[in-house]
């Protein structure tokens, strides 16, 4: 029998009236799972349905009546919080725009590990990477974007954001700063993912939301109980450096398309 997990993606810029607004929405909309950017606070005593990176830039957040276990802490660092949700693997990530590409690659280093070690398991990572691309919406890429997309393709996560509905609003500008990206065996599960331009979040930031199909049948064995870890802070890169140039884009994002909405 399958069940739904409703996520919502928000980045509450570390307002409290902005958080406070968005566990309301949680409530009203029966949303179970909430990835986090800059959340205000982690409260300490609450680690059965909150989890957060170590220094406050991202957390994840479970509806405190969603007919879940408690949430089970897997691994956390600077930028990213990861989580399990029944068989689901959960990461929350957070990338400043104010550091260097070289940062950058370090720490989607660090990230590719974790991915493979959950490689048997559904895995959804989202977030605010401050990364622009044309492949999620923005009308231009810069380096950072052109970087993340290289990496979830060599990483085998399939992008999750569809259409073009800026993520970000503000008074000089929209960008498309939100991702949202899936192993192929959660993404075949993910429905409707959106940007919701309607909602007021009380921040600059729009919500996202989506609906993740899972299986009370699945039983994935437990990597994850070794508990929770850090990554190393300048873990290797791996994964290849990809010819963009000499890529056919066309039948890239065909390919793509029809690996993350194909049936199980």
């Amino acid at each position: 029998m399958d069940h739904v997990h409703r996520f919502l993606q928000a980045n509450v810029n570390h307002s409290a009236r902005a958080q406070d607004l968005l566990v309301h929405t949680m409530a009203e909309w029966f949303i179970d799972i909430a990835i986090v950017a800059e959340p205000y606070f982690v409260p300490p005593d609450r680690e059965d349905s909150w989890a957060g990176d170590v220094d406050g830039s991202v957390a994840i957040v479970m509806r405190q009546s969603a007919a879940l276990p408690p949430l089970g802490m897997v691994a956390r660092g600077s930028g990213y919080v990861v989580v399990r949700v029944n068989e689901t693997v959960v990461i929350g990530v957070y990338f400043s725009p104010n550091r260097s590409l070289a940062e950058f690659e370090r720490f989607l280093g660090g990230l590719e590990a974790l991915v493979h070690r959950f490689e048997s398991r559904p895995v959804i990572l989202a977030g605010d990477l401050n990364a622009k691309c044309t492949a999620w919406g923005s009308p231009r890429t810069d380096s950072r974007g052109e970087f993340l997309s290289e990496w979830a393709f060599a990483t085998g996560l399939c992008l999750l954001n569809r259409g073009s509905v800026a993520t970000c609003v503000r008074w000089n500008g929209e960008s498309h700063v939100d991702v949202s990206f899936a192993s192929p065996s959660a993404a075949r599960r993910v429905r409707g993912w959106r940007v919701l331009e309607g909602a007021e979040t009380l921040s600059d930031h729009r919500f996202v939301r989506f609906e993740l199909s899972v299986s009370t049948l699945l039983n994935a064995p437990d990597e994850d109980a070794r508990g929770e870890e850090e990554l190393p802070r300048s873990a290797p890169r791996s994964f290849p450096r990809w010819a963009l140039k000499r890529l056919n884009k066309v039948l890239a994002v065909e390919a793509a398309t029809v690996a993350a909405w194909a049936p199980r």
